[in-house]
């Protein structure tokens, strides 16, 4: 190869790392304001099943969230798959890109309460500051066990399931109350399946 060919070949090598590294840079910088997320497991049925994809708003740790919103948000709970295992430099790259250090597993949950709230749950009735809720996105068989009677802290959030029945949620204490801190962001966006697709209430 002559001269001039090697170095026509390395200018394009370097160009090719560029892109990388600005593409890297790029999506470090998009996921500032969201990121993509999937659906593990049928808690939030039927609004979300199984394996949706989902795009997050990220803005709204800074903004703050609403009653009725669907938020993810960084549990306590350790994830399954975490066996203590040193993590391959593919998947710290990938939490890297995605902004995501974290060995506990996020959960998509709706927030019924925050803080100052008064929740109260009684025979499946929900109430918040002494008015029952018009859950509309739970399923007619679906019954909200609990025997709750408290007032959301300041800086924390009340978050349930709307498949009341298969949801570890904040009635329980392996949750609990959910600080506004651990807010990874709320739910914008459904991306698959293609049928679905759309704006999340």
């Amino acid at each position: 190869m002559s001269q001039e060919g090697k170095k026509g070949l390395l200018h394009e090598v370097v160009e090719i790392i560029k892109l990388f590294f600005m593409a890297i840079i790029l999506a470090v910088i998009i996921v500032q304001f969201i990121r993509p997320t999937r659906v593990d497991g049928l808690s939030m049925y039927p609004t979300l099943d199984n394996n949706d994809y989902l795009i997050i708003n990220r803005i709204s740790r800074y903004t703050g969230v609403k009653r009725g919103n669907i938020v993810v948000f960084d549990s306590t709970l350790p994830i399954d798959a975490n066996t203590g295992d040193e993590k391959s430099i593919t998947k710290k790259m990938l939490d890297f890109v995605l902004q995501d250090d974290s060995n506990t597993k996020d959960l998509v949950k709706r927030v019924i309460a925050v803080g100052g709230d008064h929740i109260k749950i009684k025979n499946g009735v929900v109430s918040v500051n002494d008015t029952v809720l018009k859950e509309s996105y739970i399923s007619s068989d679906n019954y909200t066990d609990g025997d709750i009677d408290k007032v959301v802290p300041e800086g924390y959030l009340f978050c349930m399931g709307d498949n009341r029945m298969r949801s570890l949620d904040s009635r329980y204490s392996e949750v609990g109350f959910v600080p506004e801190s651990r807010i990874v962001g709320s739910v914008f966006v459904r991306l698959l399946p293609v049928s679905n697709i759309g704006i999340v209430k």
